[in-house]
Parts: C-alpha cells; sequence; structure tokens
C-alpha cells in the first residue's frame, strides 16, 4: 500500500498516456475498475510494458482490494487527515514543476487530474486513521512480546555451508542439493567432520575459507528472510535443517547470540506497519466474502 502512494509520485512522470482507455476490466460492487485504472497501477509501480502484461493479473487483484477497502473505510465514515494529503500533492506538484511543466496542464496530460490526485492519496491516509483508531496499546505490545527478538535489535552471529541452485531449480535440483546438506548436518552432528571443515569443502559461498564464519547479523537485512528466522529460532550450537532460498540451500549454525535492548518505543512505526497489514489482509477477506466483483 505504502509503494503504491509514492512510487506514484516518482513514476508518474516517467510515464505518458495521453488517454488512458476507459474500457472496464472488472468491476467491484458497481464501481469499475478500467484499464486506464490498471495502466496508472502499472506507473505507480514504474513497470513497462512487458512487466505490466506479466503483472496483471497482480495489478488486478491490488485494484480490487483498493476498492474493497474504500467501500469498507466509507461505511466506517473514516477520513483522511487533510494535511496529510495535502503535503502528499504539494510534492507531487512540486516534482512536476522541477520538470518545468505546469501541474494544471501535466497531470491531466497524463489520464490524471487533480481530483484523481487527491482521491488516490486519500485511501492510504484514512487507511492508516482506521489503523490509529482500530489498534490498542495491548496489541502493540503482545505484537512487540510475540516478535520481540525481530525487533529488538537481537543478533547472532553464526556459520553456513551454502549450495548454489540453478535458475529456476527443478524440485530434482531442490531434492538433490536438500540431501546433500542433511548429509552433512549428520556428519556433523555424528562428529565425523566439523562444521568449519565442511563448509571449506562443500560451500560455495566466499565463507567457505572462514569455514563459513559469516558473522554477525541482524533479523533482516544480511540473509535471505527465510534463513534469517531459522537461524533465530535456533539456540547457540544448534544446526537447522538445510533451508532454501532465491539463491539456493543453506546450511546454519548459530555461534552467538547478543540480545537487543530496543524497547517498544524504539520500533513503535515499523510494528504499526506490520499490524497495518495485517489487519489490510483481513479486511479485505472479510469484505471480499460479500462482494460483487464481476470481470468483464
Amino acid at each position: 500500500m505504502a509503494v503504491l502512494q509514492w512510487t506514484l509520485l516518482a513514476t508518474l512522470l516517467a510515464f505518458f498516456s495521453a488517454d488512458p482507455a476507459a474500457t472496464v476490466i472488472v468491476s467491484v460492487n458497481g464501481t469499475p475498475i478500467t484499464k486506464g485504472d490498471l495502466d496508472f497501477a502499472a506507473m505507480q509501480l514504474g513497470m513497462t510494458d512487458d512487466q505490466k502484461i506479466h503483472e496483471q493479473p497482480k495489478l488486478i487483484e491490488q485494484l480490487i482490494e483498493r476498492q474493497l477497502i474504500r467501500k469498507f473505510l466509507s461505511s466506517k465514515k473514516i477520513d483522511p487527515v487533510s494535511a496529510e494529503v495535502q503535503e502528499q500533492i504539494a510534492r507531487a506538484e512540486e516534482l512536476v514543476r522541477k520538470r518545468g511543466e505546469d501541474p494544471k496542464t501535466f497531470l491531466p496530460k497524463i489520464g490524471y487530474t487533480k481530483t484523481r490526485l487527491k482521491n488516490e492519496l486519500e485511501l492510504p491516509s484514512a487507511w492508516r486513521a482506521y489503523v490509529r483508531r482500530t489498534v490498542t496499546p495491548e496489541q502493540f505490545k503482545e505484537y512487540f512480546n510475540d516478535h520481540h527478538q525481530e525487533f529488538d535489535g537481537t543478533q547472532l552471529r553464526g556459520s553456513q555451508i551454502f549450495l548454489k541452485l540453478p535458475k529456476p531449480p527443478t524440485d530434482s535440483d531442490v531434492a538433490t542439493k536438500t540431501q546433500a546438506l542433511a548429509d552433512l548436518r549428520r556428519q556433523i552432528l555424528d562428529k565425523t567432520i566439523s562444521f568449519a571443515d565442511a563448509a571449506k569443502q562443500h560451500s560455495e559461498a566466499p565463507t567457505k575459507v572462514q569455514g563459513g564464519d559469516i558473522g554477525l547479523f541482524g533479523w533482516r537485512g544480511k540473509l535471505p528472510p527465510t534463513v534469517s528466522k531459522a537461524a533465530f529460532d535456533l539456540k547457540v550450537g544448534e544446526l537447522s535443517e538445510p533451508i532454501q532460498s532465491p539463491f539456493g540451500m543453506h546450511l546454519i549454525q548459530v555461534t552467538e547470540r547478543h540480545p537487543g535492548d530496543l524497547s517498544l518505543e524504539d520500533v513503535r512505526p515499523i510494528i504499526f506497519d506490520r499490524l497495518s497489514q495485517d489487519l489490510w489482509k483481513a479486511t479485505v477477506a472479510d469484505e471480499r466474502a460479500t462482494a460483487k466483483i464481476g470481470q468483464k
């Protein structure tokens, strides 16, 4: 949702669509979603024409979700924060001026009037207002406690044995590499080989020369999410099962754990975004159950 909001401001300047088609591709509770809406969503995400074609089903789904949320917010009489919307409109118009264009004439030329810009930016603002009204302090605290390692700045030190996979991998590729790591895991647990020696002999990552040591890492940033999550579930000295990531197969051993000291207040904005995403998904599911969605 936030990506759709802000990439708009930069990418609407890079795409030029003189007269978006009014062809209806789907209706949501009687409200049409047109080809022009689809083209505009692609602009917001900075997609090329080829990417737009490939991602069309996902774009349509996003547009349906947004319309369901609009209806929900309207039923709850949730208004956007005017100052937020006006600030964002001003930033969009400033980007147009930096191109040497007049917003009053340029925005309509790309099928995006000031009214349409305002309507588009009102949705995320109104949604944030709803989330602020709905999510309780107890929910913030519970979420932080349930995911404290992810948010409190905890760092681990670990080692990995990494095996590459072709792109895209077949089921056979994954099964072969998984079995290879499973065999190494058993040898390490049986103490017939140390993790460091196994990494030096078999790992295909640059860290093999350090016996697989990847140094300190937090929940996000250094390792693929699936690998990081698995590592944070381990105790010091434990070995993971083979883990698949977009890059290949990993076997992880945690060697140190350094607890963090960040508080709930330090990470409240991040947790707000997480709770907002969860609430968005739940609301869309509820609204979809009774919505009338018709493909054209």
